[in-house]
């Protein structure tokens, strides 16, 4: 895949990186082979996509989520319930409720990463992507919207 050209023409696309969920870049195109290729500014992932859809990682490897945020998120940090649909019966959690992420708690196949949070004096857990950070210039915010971008395009 590596000594594939990607010369010919293309118009400017984006799509969204399947290793860290950032904005990707289409970069160079292939007619003959029908290949795009991307590339991420975040993280420097290449990938290359077939006519189908089907993506090859030329440079990258998938992400271990749980490491990567528990190396590069500092806790505690503030966020807000951004799910409205989990919590549309009445209970301890609802859309918009300002919670502090205490920590990462695992990992659950369909939920993803799984936080500590608090709530006043209570703790609960959640999912990561069901939370929103308000400081967009703070590196927490691209961290947690880079995830759940990730979660929901490439889960």
């Amino acid at each position: 895949m590596q000594d594939i050209e990607f010369n010919d023409e293309f118009e400017e696309e984006t799509d969204i990186c399947s290793i860290c969920g950032a904005e990707t870049v289409l970069t160079g195109w292939n007619e003959v082979k029908d290949l795009s290729r991307f590339e991420c500014s975040d993280c420097g992932a290449i990938f290359a996509f077939d006519g189908e859809g089907n993506e090859s990682i030329i440079k990258g490897k998938k992400r271990n989520w749980v490491k990567f945020l528990s190396e590069n998120l500092t806790f505690p940090f503030e966020a807000w319930i951004d799910e409205d649909d989990l919590f549309e019966e009445a209970g301890p959690l609802q859309y918009g409720d300002k919670v502090v992420v205490q920590n990462i708690s695992g990992y659950v196949d369909l939920y993803g990463v799984i936080v500590e949070i608090k709530k006043g004096r209570k703790t609960y857990k959640t999912p990561l992507s069901d939370l929103a950070v308000d400081d967009k210039k703070s590196l927490t915010f691209k961290i947690v919207d880079n995830y759940r971008t990730w979660v929901a395009n490439c889960q």
